[in-house]
């Protein structure tokens, strides 16, 4: 645990956009290419001086563009490997809040913007759950109860930690979780049903979306469809799963924030599979790899 998570966090987040907008100016370029030109034709005189001295300072700055770059690469993974072992430095839970301990700086928004750009792609001011909303004000949670509340915290943490820990290709949560996931077929297609439906849906509901957008295959598996696909949707409550990837609500059946992370990237990755010609069933090939998280973008 880093004792000054947001001081660290906040110095991070800070060289990322410097070098991000250092990396990124090469309106200079052009002007370089012309002056080399020039000095190559043998031009002369005064000119030639001034034009030496600019050229060496152009250089110069396409260096640093470079160097930066790779920095920028750098920064990008101590990033992640700090998220990995996400612990801001919070006060007292109060209406509804973790705000940052007033001993400590709050975490700025040049660091959410800088791990949701790594994350997502698109810098965004913090991260939305179902259950609670991390940005610069602190930890928002959806619960005025302390017990319920801690444990969404701890929740929330984790999942950005293992998404972090994914990012970063070491051992964790979401890769174990994708394991199990491909290993049956008709969770996935539950799982991705009630994602795509983004609200609390009966069995009947899921068999009818999923007959739906899944026409071909139930029509090759008839006899077993939809015996299949309630083993599936048991599977998902079931006590297999460290942290749950649905819930039942009194019949009614609804993805949780992990389930959402695990199945997103699971689907990416069973869909590039699919691509490179590894796997052949894919029931829903829509995710870039790249953008294995932007569904929390929405």
């Amino acid at each position: 645990m880093v004792e000054k998570f947001n001081e660290r966090a906040n110095t991070l987040g800070a060289e990322y956009w410097h070098l991000k907008a250092l990396a990124a100016s090469k309106t200079a370029d052009d002007r370089l290419e012309d002056i080399e030109r020039l000095l190559e034709k043998g031009i002369g005189g005064k000119l030639r001086d001034k034009l030496d001295a600019e050229a060496k300072k152009l250089r110069k700055e396409k260096e640093d563009r470079s160097n930066a770059s790779e920095r920028l690469e750098e920064i990008k993974k101590e990033i992640l490997e700090l998220t990995a072992d996400l612990a801001p430095n919070l006060d007292l839970f109060e209406d509804g809040v973790f705000p940052y301990d007033s001993e400590y700086e709050p975490i700025s928004e040049h660091f959410f913007s800088a791990l949701t750009e790594i994350f997502f792609g698109t810098p965004q001011s913090g991260i939305q759950f179902k259950v609670a909303t991390f940005s610069k004000d602190g930890i928002a949670v959806n619960s005025q109860d302390e017990t319920i509340s801690l444990n969404i915290l701890v929740y929330v943490m984790m999942i950005i930690q293992e998404a972090a820990k994914k990012m970063l290709r070491v051992e964790n949560n979401i890769d174990k979780c994708c394991a199990l996931l491909k290993q049956n077929e008709y969770a996935f297609i539950a799982l991705g049903t009630l994602i795509r439906e983004g609200k609390r849906l009966r069995l009947k509901e899921i068999k009818e979306i999923a007959h739906q957008i899944d026409k071909e295959y139930k029509e090759l598996m008839s006899d077993n469809y939809d015996r299949e696909l309630v083993n599936g949707i048991e599977y998902l409550v079931s006590d297999e799963w460290e942290y749950n990837l649905v819930k039942e609500h009194s019949g009614e059946y609804e993805a949780t924030d992990f389930g959402e992370w695990v199945w997103q990237i699971c689907n990416a990755e069973v869909s590039e599979e699919e691509r490179k010609g590894r796997r052949k069933s894919n029931p829903n090939p829509n995710l870039n790899v790249y953008k294995i998280l932007k569904f929390l973008k929405r």
